[in-house]
């Protein structure tokens, strides 16, 4: 199928079929013009539509004007053709038809979660990221005073920008995101500092503040953008190849990391060229200008490369452990998550505390038991009130792990089970007349109950429910209505223009086995229309009374991933991490035009990314020696999740390792030539700055990781290590591989030649 025009080029579209698709399609239309034309005649109203059908839905019903035998033909659409969108999705539409292949009746991935988890770690993500803020606004104001409060403007500023933006794009705000939030401002903090302790050298040097604050800004300026500029190509990637919770962090990320560059670098010199035009400004002082011991602290005079071996066997011991615990976990099927490894989890919330060994002993006997529907399970405990766990298994098949869950927790779980009713099994034409009844006039009653509302809503339609098992009280049936009707689409369940009333002959909280539902709908009255009371008021609300309470039960989240899936998971994973990296090192070249710094800059990356895998091979050990340890480190395992968090890492290592490469090139620059003391004053000029925003950024993180919930514990514990090893690589990894190349250089050279070119030079 493709676009094409009619006889009065209006928007059409053409199809062909191939040889065999040609007679077929050249015999149906064929027969059914000519058996239209022998029924009518020359009548205008002698013709045959053809539908178009496509899974079972009719998507399309043109007009048969001829037979077509050709092997080609054109939808016209009408008087005036086919407007763009609708021609779009026909021709989409019919190709796709086109191919060899059928929907699976079941979704080869589904997730679902529940109203109390989704709102309990939104709540969370919520309070933490205020938190955050509290901090945030702390620790500028009190060690920047006024200049402090400006940038906490400017991050406050940024946090609309980005929820204004997300909103006029129409993006969903997920816990995710408020995770973006918190990361951007800890980037917006990073920008503020760095051209702080820029102002706070200019300071020293006693120019006037005006001068002061231009010459902060303009050496501030390179760092600034090369540092988000590497925040956003990784962003990029997770937004190109992440799965939909993925791709809202990365849109907020990006969204975040162009406001704070707009904020730190315009908004707040242009709050301070008021301050200083209108309001006499002279002076913005700070902590270390009001201290000066403290600020003596910040000016170090150590020998960072005379120690580079102590940091290279500190790293060389921690990866390898960690890695070999790691592998052991892949080996054992236990480190990868169902995302990339296939499988089922469910979380669940249950009805009184329990230890997490209790819970995990429970679940392996089920495992032993019925070792086909629950094989190799985890058992994972999510936050720390001992009421919600995850159960984590490679089986894909849902169905069963949810019953053999179910079954081995059974009395231990707040969780709504399944009633049943009369009828409840059946479809609305058995109901019809036994219990779906028409409310003719207000005595109707029935088994001698006569609800109240019927009183008011004479046409409508009333729902028997008899011999409901287990028994419900009218608020239960209430609220699972209510749940119901916000989890279907309207069309499934009349929308919002259906209202009903659960009452029964016993109070409203006491649970009972007979209760009847009254709806109606102020557009329909079955006196009135008896065909559209029963498809637009009665049909709806009995689908809606059979799907709330008598469905299976359900978790608080299931999520489910079919080898499929989780092979091209993995794939989207691989392809964001090599585009990522060689994305930054290009970048790097490009920037401080030295392959050499490109290179420093991909290994530490690498560094901190193996570091933290081999992290989450020690995090397995450690919760199972120290089940209830305050750090909450569970046996976090590898999910899309924690894919973010690797690629957030990589950008925020490059943060502090373009700072301190940005120093070095300004430091060479000054003294012609690199060597160990140009490096050594570029880490101790910039130290104050690395440990002030690493420290910043680590709080508002650590109220993610302990308040902000299950769904991004994962993600949050790998953004702390990534962030101290990114703040601990960037001058203990990359800074000395640029010495290693510089003595490698000047040791050739002076075998090869430095004499001769000193006395040409010369």
């Amino acid at each position: 199928a493709y676009a094409t025009t009619g006889e009065s080029n209006d928007r059409a579209i053409g199809f062909q079929f191939d040889s065999a698709g040609a007679k077929l399609f050249g015999d149906l239309t064929t027969h059914w013009y000519n058996f239209a034309r022998t029924k009518g005649g020359d009548s205008q109203d002698a013709y045959s539509d053809l539908a178009i059908v496509l899974d079972n839905k009719i998507i399309s019903a043109p007009r048969l004007l001829t037979g077509i035998t050709g092997g080609s033909g054109i939808i016209t659409g009408g008087n005036g053709g086919f407007d763009t969108n609708d021609a779009d999705y026909l021709i989409n539409t019919l190709n796709a038809g086109s191919l060899p292949a059928q929907l699976s009746s079941e979704p080869i991935s589904e997730q679902q979660v529940g109203p109390t988890i989704g709102a309990d770690n939104l709540n969370r993500g919520l309070l933490a990221c205020g938190f955050g803020l509290i901090v945030v606004a702390v620790f500028l104001i009190g060690y920047y005073y006024v200049a402090g409060f400006v940038a906490f403007l400017a991050v406050v500023l940024n946090i609309l920008i980005i929820l204004g933006v997300m909103s006029a794009l129409s993006a969903t705000f997920t816990l995710p995101s408020i995770a973006g939030i918190v990361l951007t401002v800890g980037t917006a903090v990073d920008a503020n500092v760095l051209i702080f302790e820029r102002l706070r050298e200019e300071q020293h040097r006693g120019l006037p503040l005006r001068m002061a604050l231009r010459n902060s800004y303009n050496t501030a300026r390179s760092a600034i953008i090369d540092s988000n500029m590497t925040s956003i190509i990784t962003s990029l990637c997770l937004y190109l190849f992440g799965s939909e919770e993925v791709k809202g962090f990365g849109l907020t990320l990006i969204i975040g990391i162009l406001a704070s560059l707009f904020t730190a670098l315009y908004v707040t010199k242009t709050v301070f060229a008021l301050l200083i035009d209108h309001f006499g400004v002279k002076h913005l002082g700070s902590f270390p200008l009001t201290f000066p011991k403290w600020d003596k602290l910040l000016k170090p005079n150590w020998d960072w490369m005379g120690k580079a071996w102590i940091f290279y066997t500190f790293s060389i011991i921690m990866i390898s452990i960690g890695m070999v615990l790691f592998v052991i976990k892949v080996n054992q099927g236990q480190m990868m998550d169902i995302e990339f490894a296939s499988g089922t989890s469910v979380q669940f919330q249950l009805n009184h505390p329990m230890v997490q060994e209790d819970v995990r002993a429970i679940i392996e006997k089920a495992s032993e038991a019925h070792p086909k529907d629950l094989p190799s399970p985890s058992v994972v405990a999510v936050g720390t009130d001992q009421l919600h766990y995850e159960v984590v298994t490679p089986n894909i098949d849902r169905t069963a792990v949810k019953q053999t869950v179910l079954a081995a927790m059974q009395g231990d779980l707040q969780i709504q089970l399944a009633s049943q009713f009369d009828k409840s099994q059946n479809d609305i034409s058995a109901a019809r007349g036994d219990v779906v009844l028409p409310i003719m006039d207000s005595s109707f009653s029935v088994n001698g109950f006569t609800p109240s509302a019927v009183a008011d809503h004479v046409g409508g339609v009333a729902v028997v429910l008899r011999n409901i098992s287990p028994p419900l009280s009218p608020d239960q049936i209430r609220q699972r209505l209510d749940s119901a009707r916000l989890s279907a689409s309207g069309e499934e369940t009349g929308g919002e223009s259906i209202g009903y009333a659960v009452q029964a002959p016993t109070p409203a909280d006491q649970p009972t086995n007979f209760a009847v539902v009254v709806a109606w709908n102020p557009s329909v009255s079955y006196s009135a229309d008896q065909a559209k009371w029963n498809d637009e008021l009665a049909t709806p609300i009995w689908q809606l009374a059979r799907q709330a309470i008598s469905s299976p039960p359900t978790f608080e989240k299931e999520t489910n991933f079919d080898p499929q899936v989780a092979g091209e998971m993995q794939r989207d994973a691989i392809m964001a991490l090599a585009f990522s990296i060689a994305a930054i090192m290009v970048y790097i070249w490009v920037r401080f035009g030295n392959l050499t710094y490109g290179t420093a800059t991909v290994v530490a990356l690498i560094h901190d990314t193996v570091f933290t895998l081999a992290a989450l091979g020690f995090a397995h050990y450690i919760a199972a020696a120290w089940p209830h340890n305050f750090l909450q480190i569970e046996p976090f395992r590898i999910n899309l999740t924690v894919v973010a968090g690797v690629l957030t890492i990589m950008g925020y290592s490059m943060i502090d390792t373009i700072v301190v490469f940005d120093r070095i090139r300004e430091n060479r620059g000054k003294f012609g030539h690199l060597n160990r003391q140009v490096i050594n004053d570029a880490i101790n000029q910039t130290l104050s700055r690395t440990l002030l925003t690493a420290g910043t950024t680590i709080a508002t993180v650590s109220f993610m990781y302990f308040m902000g919930g299950a769904g991004i514990h994962g993600f949050t514990f790998v953004l702390l290590i990534g962030i101290l090893v990114g703040t601990y690589s960037s001058v203990a990894i990359a800074a000395p591989m640029l010495l290693w190349h510089r003595e490698k250089s000047s040791t050739y050279a002076a075998r090869y030649g430095t004499g001769q070119l000193q006395r040409a030079a010369g």
